[in-house]
């Protein structure tokens, strides 16, 4: 009896040498882009979430949430959201693309400026919202708005 108990704890189709083939890797799902880099003019600079470094940004690079975008002293750029909205970045700026919660029914775009100016615009303000966060106040948005 104790043998037909231990026979029957091995997978089917392993005999008591072989070992159970691991299950394969869970399919990693890599991260959506938040918004775009576009219209880059002077020394615009890209922090990825992931690194440490600061490196030269470019026009169609992806941001993902937590990366950071700076722009030097005569610099600026542009960021499109992939729902619509956009950012204009002014010289000496510095945002980050912040965690977005969704909400149903309402396409949602969160920034935090932590230095500089920016220009917001949405494309649909009556079914998206933008949310600009600074050291000290957060503003909610759904039309066309200059933060300072």
């Amino acid at each position: 009896m104790p043998l037909a108990l231990a026979l029957s704890a091995l997978p089917i189709g392993c005999t008591a040498d072989e070992k159970p083939a691991a299950p394969p890797p869970a399919p990693t799902r890599q991260p959506e882009p938040r918004a775009h880099l576009k219209e880059v003019r002077g020394d615009v600079k890209l922090k990825r979430a992931t690194g440490d470094e600061w490196l030269a940004a470019r026009e169609s690079l992806p941001l993902f949430e937590n990366d950071k975008v700076r722009t030097a002293a005569g610099a600026s750029a542009r960021v499109l959201f992939s729902n619509g909205g956009m950012v204009n970045l002014g010289e000496d700026a510095l945002i980050g693309i912040a965690e977005t919660r969704p909400r149903p029914g309402q396409e949602r775009t969160d920034l935090t400026v932590l230095k500089g100016q920016v220009d917001a615009a949405l494309e649909t303000p009556a079914t998206q919202s933008l949310s600009v966060s600074t050291p000290s106040a957060t503003v909610q948005a759904g039309r066309e708005i200059v933060f300072r």
